[in-house]
């Protein structure tokens, strides 16, 4: 992959606005939908693991929540608890058999421990990208000043 454009602040700034859209204003819950918020939500957290990984230069191969999660494993694992959640929620939406769609709506419960989830997800994905990413961007100038 040498070579590549890294798009990590793109995936960063996305993962930060999904989660923002999922969540009420001034802490208030939600008027959306909660398969609404659970789409989004699921948006944040995949924008957040492709941030990760691509500040890794090491895409997932799909993105089912399974999938980012084992990319995660691969660059940086998550705390076994947190890396349980993920999976537990991709069974809310199962869209991977066409004849044989389930999609469980989440109690408002759920959702607010799904967003806590993604936002901790997404202090990771800051804290990775900020340790990773400035060096990324020098080794970029530096490529473009040769």
């Amino acid at each position: 992959m040498e070579g590549r454009m890294l798009n990590w602040n793109t995936w960063l700034t996305d993962g930060r606005k999904y989660l923002k859209s999922a969540s009420g204003r001034n802490g208030a819950p939600s008027k959306l939908m909660p398969t609404i918020q659970y789409n989004l939500l699921g948006m944040s957290l995949e924008a957040y693991v492709m941030a990760i990984t691509d500040v890794h230069n090491a895409l997932p191969m799909n993105h089912t929540f399974t999938d980012l999660v084992e990319a995660l494993d691969v660059v940086c694992p998550l705390p076994k608890e947190l890396r349980d959640k993920i999976l537990e929620y991709e069974k809310a939406q199962y869209l991977c058999q066409f004849e044989k769609i389930e999609i469980k709506e989440l109690s408002t419960e759920q959702l607010a421990d799904l967003r806590s989830v993604v936002a901790e997800v997404g202090q990771i994905a800051e804290t990775e990208c900020a340790r990773l990413g400035v060096a990324q961007e020098e080794v970029n100038t530096t490529e473009e000043k040769s």
